[in-house]
């Protein structure tokens, strides 16, 4: 089915509390209906309050974790210790504690400039694994991360007897005296071949290599890939939460757009979409990166 993201959405200061922002979005919703857009689903900002409510109710299905890596402790240190040999030395300390461990990489993992046609057959067998999540074919993934006119990716897969076992897709971004690399998106089988251990210590050393200060990755809560994140030595980064949520689009009219509406947020509370291990999203799975 075709689906639809929330991406952005906000009413002028003078104007709040009048009903603007729910009128907007409520109309959006029928809107999607109309064009046989059945589902819209979106990430919502916990800490914006009044905001957060208004996706609570509307169909909060979990809340996003982001994960987070250290590879190069000074940068963050000096923010709160101001003598520069405590910081190198307790950067040099905590370096070896959370050092990554070398792995065994049986798999051949190749960085690649555009997915071919053997994507396709991976997603085919992959996709049966998951309930909800966004179909990760050839034609879509060249669209999302190779021809994006703004954006530039690093890819990489993982081969066995020239098969597609998984892929992972990177980004770095410069911010705040930090450099800081994104596990965008990243999907393999985890039988024996263990194909996400790989991938993910391939990313990390990707980082470390292109001097990269913090890893991040944002990911459900009940995300199957987290105890492998975490085993690699990423920690939930407490400050930053999203949520994410779903609503069921009805059609309406200017005359039943309430009682359309009203329906729609009680499909949306149907036990197939709140159910969390039902969803598999990244954060490539929306606009923000």
């Amino acid at each position: 089915m075709t689906g639809s993201f929330s991406c952005d959405a906000a009413t002028h200061p003078e104007f709040q509390g009048r009903g603007v922002f729910s009128s907007v979005v409520n109309r959006c919703y029928i809107d999607a209906a109309e064009n046989d857009i059945p589902l819209t689903c979106g990430f919502a900002n916990v800490h914006l309050g009044p905001t957060y409510k208004r996706y609570e109710w509307r169909g909060n299905i979990c809340f996003i974790d982001t994960l987070i890596k250290v590879l190069n402790w000074e940068p963050l240190l000096i923010r709160y210790i101001h003598n520069k040999f405590l910081v190198h030395a307790a950067a040099q300390v905590l370096e070896k504690i959370h050092r990554s461990r070398s792995v065994n990489e049986s798999l051949k993992i190749e960085r690649i400039s555009r997915f071919d046609e053997r994507i396709n057959r991976f997603w085919s067998e992959i996709s049966r694994q998951f309930e909800i999540l966004v179909i990760r074919d050839q034609r879509y993934l060249n669209w999302r991360y190779v021809e994006h006119p703004e954006k530039d990716y690093t890819i990489y897969i993982a081969v066995k007897d020239h098969r597609i076992l998984g892929y992972c897709v990177l980004s770095e971004e410069q911010g705040e005296n930090l450099r800081r690399g994104y596990i965008v998106d990243i999907l393999g089988f985890q039988n024996h071949c263990n194909v996400v251990n790989y991938l993910l210590h391939r990313a990390i050393k990707y980082f470390e290599e292109h001097n990269v200060d913090i890893v991040k990755c944002s990911m459900l809560e009940k995300h199957p890939y987290k105890s492998i994140f975490k085993k690699a030595g990423f920690v939930t980064y407490p400050r930053h939460r999203l949520a994410l949520y779903a609503t069921i689009n009805l059609k309406g009219s200017r005359i039943d757009e309430k009682a359309a509406y009203s329906q729609a947020l009680i499909l949306s509370q149907n036990h197939f979409l709140k159910e969390k291990r039902n969803w598999f999203m990244m954060h490539g799975d929306s606009d923000l990166i």
